[in-house]
């Protein structure tokens, strides 16, 4: 397992650690992307889960939305003025608000959640305020077989009204609440999710967004749960990344979830763009489509 290697267009990959991360050197954003660095990003990211590049503070909104569709159609969810792709991410100084400090992937409550997320440092805490991200891909790999067969059709249920308050700011106003409310009532998602490119096999239940398993009594559904969110928790599935002004991070919600670590020392603003590219797989979907399913190394 090389920890460095070469890319088409320049692209230098350095692992961050041997089951997920890695950051990206020889990509300017603002300057441009070629064609091959794209597919050279591309082979990164669904290798590696995350993949982070430093050193973009050069880039506007405008470089920030064209750099997101290279992944997929952004999402206009946002209150931002003239901006609705942007979702803020902010953090105060001894508040745990707006940290999302439980492990999950984003917009798992829609039925095609976000395919990846972008997110930009663009005024990060200065000491403090990391982000972590935890290999699905490595979770589902390392459950016993028993425990992989009972996931294979096992599906559960996700909903946005039951986990996020109406009055919490990320949705900016009650109003705009209620608008997502209707638009996304109650949905299952697969246990497990297949990749839409790779077929890498990834452990999708997660913390925030899993309330229950379809077809399971409370207390069984109950216990599948903890046990399946407390594997995504082992420190051998992760990676951290202590921001600076002008990191990019983007990672692919089917292959890992993430974790924003509360421990500010000052605030923090970063902007983030989410995009959208289908619905998530289960692994009959993956079959169905006639591929074999395989694992990223």
């Amino acid at each position: 397992m090389e920890q460095v290697y070469e890319l088409a267009g320049g692209v230098t990959v350095s692992r961050m650690q041997p089951t997920i991360g890695a950051s990206i050197s020889g990509i300017d954003i603002a300057g441009g992307v070629s064609a091959e660095q794209v597919e050279s990003l591309k082979q990164a990211l669904y290798a590696h889960g995350v993949v982070v590049l430093r050193g973009q503070d050069a880039m506007s909104f405008d470089d920030h939305l064209g750099f997101a569709a290279i992944f997929g159609d952004p999402i206009s969810e946002g209150h931002v003025p003239d901006r609705p792709q942007i979702t803020p991410v902010t953090g105060k100084v001894g508040s745990k608000e707006g940290t999302a400090c439980y492990w999950h992937s984003d917009g798992v409550y829609k039925p095609e959640p976000e395919f990846a997320s972008i997110l930009r440092a663009v005024d990060p805490c200065t000491f403090g305020g990391d982000t972590s991200w935890s290999s699905g891909v490595a979770a589902y790999a390392n459950l016993p077989d028993e425990v992989k067969r009972q996931l294979r059709d096992m599906r559960f249920n996700s909903s946005l009204t039951a986990r996020m308050p109406k009055d919490y700011n990320h949705f900016g106003d009650g109003d705009n609440w209620n608008k997502l409310h209707e638009k996304y009532p109650p949905v299952t998602q697969p246990a497990v999710s297949a990749h839409p490119v790779t077929g890498a096999l990834a452990l999708y239940v997660n913390q925030s967004w899993s309330i229950d398993i379809v077809g399971m009594d409370e207390g069984e559904s109950a216990a599948m749960v903890a046990m399946l969110t407390a594997e995504i928790k082992r420190p051998e599935y992760q990676c951290r990344w202590q921001w600076q002004k002008g990191d990019v991070a983007i990672w692919d919600n089917r292959l890992v979830q993430h974790y924003g670590v509360p421990d500010h020392t000052t605030g923090r603003y970063l902007e983030r763009i989410t995009v959208a590219n289908g619905p998530v797989l289960s692994i009959a979907d993956w079959e169905a489509s006639g591929a074999k399913v395989k694992v990223v190394a």
